[in-house]
């Protein structure tokens, strides 16, 4: 379970910057935490263009129905010997919650499922749920809690992912979370506890060979902590610590012993929030992560974590997205229970007109394992066209280019790939 060490060692870092900088400050009035000086291009609403959500009693209902068609030169992500395909995707969702003027009670599902035409076998749902709840204790305290549902396949460019499946592995993963925030004009403390239950379906090869997955099955138990002080009303600063304790419902076999791919680990940080006269927004944060294994066979994981995300706002617009961060990650591979991920990426939004958007981005990511030779690298590339026809039709045409490079001793033959998917979609509103 949890080590109430490391979080009695998380609570007093956090909890002693911020009160020596809440010491030194004089209260002063107003919303330090106001975060809209820029407008993003995603953000803006269009009310000649933008569907309005529908009253059903005390409940604001925003729902769509979404269908897109898509081609892809290489449906499988194999290094050799593509084979293309065309995709149908068909979806819906549905979004409500509560109009009062205190507490909340809202309901998000979301349903879609892709339809290869020829490796029909391929084809995977995406389906998603969540019924959450909030009360308002005070003024300055809420309480909250939410139960929630996901399934869906892993995207190829994931590490578990072996070139060439047929069938694709499919998680689902179920759980509840509660929270507890607290908030005055400069200190906001934001608590979550999550635990959640993860199971995989296995995997088929192209030649009938079951892929195995039993091994990913596992419950975690996560909890979140971020304690912050406005400095003024364009900056914050805070201190946060996250705990995760990982428990995997069956041992591998390796050296010849079963192995234990159990871990706790835990993340230190401080970092900042702002929005500056400058034409920046954005929130980040430098830290420490630490996981340790149960098993001693595995090595334990240790460095620098990364969180970060910055807005520029170079004219009313366009805004330019740069994200950036390095975790630890559970890798989906047997021979090593988890990976330091490290990615960047950025992303440009553009109004052309009212109601046409264009998007552009870029995401590179690297994968490393401490008990094998083994990296992994993955450029994700992609482009977006909006056009809001009116309120009730909106077109979308996209493209995504991504590469994907694995090298090392771990890797009996190519396990890199490059696929394009370029295709159309509409999504209508009620």
């Amino acid at each position: 379970m949890l080590s109430v060490k490391r979080v009695s060692l998380a609570g007093v870092a956090t909890g002693a910057m911020i009160t020596a900088v809440a010491g030194t400050a004089v209260a002063q009035s107003g919303d330090y935490y106001s975060r809209n000086k820029y407008e993003a291009v995603s953000e803006r609403r269009q009310p000649q263009y933008d569907p309005e959500p529908i009253r059903l009693g005390a409940f604001l209902v925003n729902s769509n129905l979404n269908a897109a068609v898509a081609y892809t030169n290489n449906a499988l992500g194999t290094s050799t010997g593509e084979e293309s395909d065309v995709v149908a995707r068909i979806g819906a969702e549905v979004s409500a919650r509560t109009n009062w003027n205190v507490h909340e009670i809202g309901l998000d599902v979301a349903a879609s499922r892709d339809e290869y035409q020829d490796f029909s076998d391929h084809s995977s749902n995406d389906i998603s749920a969540r019924l959450r709840g909030r009360l308002d204790v005070t003024r300055e305290l809420s309480l909250g809690a939410a139960a929630f549902v996901r399934q869906r396949a892993d995207d190829l460019t994931n590490p578990s992912n072996a070139s060439g499946l047929l069938k694709p592995v499919v998680s689902t993963r179920t759980g509840a979370e509660v929270s507890a925030n607290y908030g005055n004009d400069r200190v906001r403390w934001r608590n979550v506890a999550t635990i959640a239950e993860v199971n995989y379906d296995d995997g088929e090869t192209a030649n009938g060979i079951r892929v195995n997955q039993d091994f990913r099955d596992h419950s975690s138990l996560q909890f979140q902590t971020r304690l912050s002080y406005a400095i003024s009303p364009n900056v914050a600063v805070y201190g946060q610590g996250a705990l995760n304790d990982r428990d995997y419902d069956n041992e591998v076999v390796l050296g010849g012993l079963p192995r234990s791919r159990d871990s706790k680990g835990y993340t230190v940080s401080v970092g900042t929030d702002f929005e500056l006269n400058t034409l920046v927004r954005g929130d980040v944060s430098v830290g420490y992560l630490n996981e340790e294994k149960d098993d001693s066979y595995f090595e334990d994981v240790s460095g620098l974590a990364v969180d970060a995300r910055v807005m520029w706002f170079p004219s009313r617009l366009t805004t330019v997205t740069f994200t950036g961060g390095r975790r630890s990650e559970d890798s989906g591979i047997q021979t090593a229970p988890s990976s330091v991920r490290t990615n960047a990426g950025a992303r440009v939004d553009h109004e052309l007109y009212r109601n046409v958007i264009l998007s552009a981005r870029a995401d590179y990511s690297t994968y490393d394992f401490e008990e094998v030779d083994r990296s992994d690298d993955v450029i994700d590339l992609g482009l977006t066209g909006t056009y809001k026809m009116n309120k009730r039709v909106h077109l979308n045409a996209f493209y995504r280019h991504v590469d994907r490079d694995r090298s090392g001793s771990f890797f009996a033959g190519d396990e890199g790939f490059t696929a394009d998917v370029i295709g159309i979609g509409i999504r209508l509103y009620p």
